[in-house]
């Protein structure tokens, strides 16, 4: 029996073509959307705005996919409709909004969440300062890990 179509949604918790979601996908469509109500609010910079469409632009190269803008669960359910999808792809985020996303998905389409894989273990209370965090853990931070995306490798 064939696998139901599916489609990715990338977030901007996820923009990099090494995506678990992505990964996990390879052939699937995929859509960024940019979230008007947060960006109404959050006020960004023209340069931050250009970076996270140069940065999405560049993850879903080479695959079906569409940037949108609007608010991000109707936007990926039209776009799951145009797609005749009937299931989600996403990679987890520790964002407060994912999880009121995910609710109002699931109310309409299957959504399989992806996990990626830790920058670095940490136990603990949250620092509050980004320095005593990274004394912490620079050390693991900074360890190679593997051989890397192959248009880095040398």
């Amino acid at each position: 029996m064939p696998t139901p179509p599916a489609i990715v949604w990338l977030h901007g918790d996820s923009l990099s073509p090494h995506d678990p979601a992505l990964r996990a996908n390879p052939h699937a469509p995929a859509v960024f959307v940019f979230d008007e109500p947060f960006l109404q609010r959050a006020q960004l910079s023209f340069k931050r705005l250009l970076f996270i469409y140069e940065s999405a632009s560049e993850a879903l190269q080479g695959r079906d996919f569409e940037l949108r803008r609007g608010g991000v669960v109707s936007e990926v359910l039209d776009f799951m409709q145009s797609r005749a999808a009937t299931e989600v792809h996403v990679t987890a985020t520790v964002a407060p909004r994912f999880q009121s996303y995910l609710a109002e998905l699931r109310k309409a389409a299957r959504v399989t969440i992806h996990t990626p894989q830790p920058l670095v273990s940490w136990s603990g209370a949250a620092p509050r300062r980004f320095s005593q965090f990274w004394r912490k853990v620079e050390a693991e931070a900074m360890r190679p890990t593997g051989e890397g995306p192959p248009e880095l490798r040398g």
